[in-house]
């Protein structure tokens, strides 16, 4: 299992629990203290600029975690789970093992890593075709397609609302529902970031895994990496609101007064306030289990993840096996105009992305809607972990992305 990391509070702005880590492995060149002290001060600025963005209201709280060259060089936790909504006796500070919704980093996570586990294994491979029984009309996208985003599936439909108005839980029916909807665009004449296929994407895992994806996640990830304390889908069963970060408040009156029509769902889930089940609407639909989002955890589980990716190491695979397919898996798509590898992101050129120009161009991550992102530079050997729960208490605030930007400019000096 992943330690535990160690916590110590510092009040400042806002609640704060932070730890430069001292790392043995320092750069050829450098004085050890030289060195070491330059690193306090990045370590520093980037408290800094978290506490900042918390006075700021940006979010409540939010952890971040730096890995770089097999150690850990920062981890901190930051402000509180929640603010609004919630009885003030919940209003706790956040630790570094506080749960987020993890939003599409499900799509990475768990999706793309069981993926890229069936086809090491052989029980598929990139050019197999989605079955038939999952097909959209006739059109039944490859995996690659998939997984690079360019089957021309459209990005998302709201199936809670007209003309579907589906209730929480109706799985079946959701899955059925994306199989109608018509295509965006030709296959692979462009990336469409799109929910809709890996919707279909985890139903196809499902179906070659002979269990649910919950499940399977569990069995080929989670407890092979002994992270079952970590990270998991909740599914219709809340997560206690004093270990997880809310999301969502559904109250008019953070509107102007006007009711949204997303409020609908929740309700129906018994909720005022998004706290311990899926804020994505489709996947509470999908019963809190989906491909494209569902996952809850904490940063050290991500890591984990993210380091059997780093360390070409993913579970069931071996050495040679996992090289392989992690090296096919990263490489950028051969879609005009995509920066998508295979279930992951790359920076953008201009910089204009979630990681400014701080990584290289072998980069490769994935946000989250909520506020969570993770983003792996192979040629640093670093990882990159920031959760957050920007979307509380509504998920109209943007400014998630100058803070991303941001972070992973100071975050890559570490």
């Amino acid at each position: 299992m992943v330690r535990a990391l160690s916590r110590r509070a510092v009040v400042l702005s806002a609640v704060t629990q932070s730890r430069f880590v001292e790392s043995t492995m320092l750069p050829d060149g450098w004085p050890a203290g030289a060195h070491l002290g330059k690193l306090r001060i990045v370590a520093e600025t980037l408290d800094e600029l978290l506490r900042d963005a918390i006075a700021r209201e940006v979010a409540p709280g939010g952890v971040a975690l730096v890995w770089r060259d097999g150690t850990l060089r920062h981890s901190g936790a930051y402000g509180v789970l929640a603010r609004h909504g919630i009885p003030p006796d919940l209003r706790r500070p956040v630790s570094a093992d506080s749960r987020y919704d993890l939003a599409s980093l499900t799509k990475v996570l768990c999706t793309t890593t069981l993926a890229a586990q069936a086809v090491g294994l052989g029980e598929v491979s990139l050019e197999d075709r989605l079955p038939h029984s999952l097909a959209v009309g006739n059109y039944r996208p490859t995996l690659r397609d998939l997984l690079e985003h360019a089957s021309g599936l459209a990005a998302h439909c709201e199936f809670f609302h007209e003309p579907w108005r589906l209730g929480v839980g109706a799985r079946d029916e959701l899955i059925a529902a994306v199989r109608e909807v018509p295509l965006a665009a030709a296959p692979r004449t462009q990336a469409i970031y799109s929910d809709l296929g890996f919707i279909l994407l985890g139903a196809w895992l499902e179906s070659l895994g002979g269990t649910r994806l919950d499940e399977l996640f569990v069995s080929r990830i989670a407890r092979p990496l002994q992270l079952e304390s970590e990270i998991g889908f909740v599914g219709l069963t809340p997560l206690p609101a004093h270990e997880v970060a809310a999301t969502e408040v559904y109250d008019a009156a953070l509107h102007g007064g006007e009711r949204q029509h997303w409020y609908d769902l929740r309700e129906k889930a018994g909720q005022r306030v998004a706290c311990g089940l899926v804020h994505d609407d489709n996947a509470l639909v999908m019963g809190g289990v989906a491909g494209h989002s569902g996952l809850f955890g904490t940063a050290s589980g991500v890591l984990a993840i993210a380091r059997a990716w780093l360390e070409r190491r993913l579970p069931l695979l071996d050495e040679d096996r996992s090289s392989s397919v992690i090296a096919e898996f990263t490489r950028t798509s051969t879609v005009p105009g995509s920066t998508r590898r295979k279930g992951f992101d790359g920076p953008k050129a201009d910089g204009s992305g979630a990681t400014g120009l701080a990584l290289s161009p072998r980069a490769y991550g994935h946000l989250g809607f909520t506020g969570v992102s993770v983003w792996i530079d192979p040629d640093a050997r670093s990882i990159h972990v920031l959760l957050t729960n920007r979307v509380h208490p509504t998920r109209s605030d943007d400014r998630i992305g100058t803070l991303r930007r941001e972070f992973h400019r100071r975050s890559a000096k570490l």
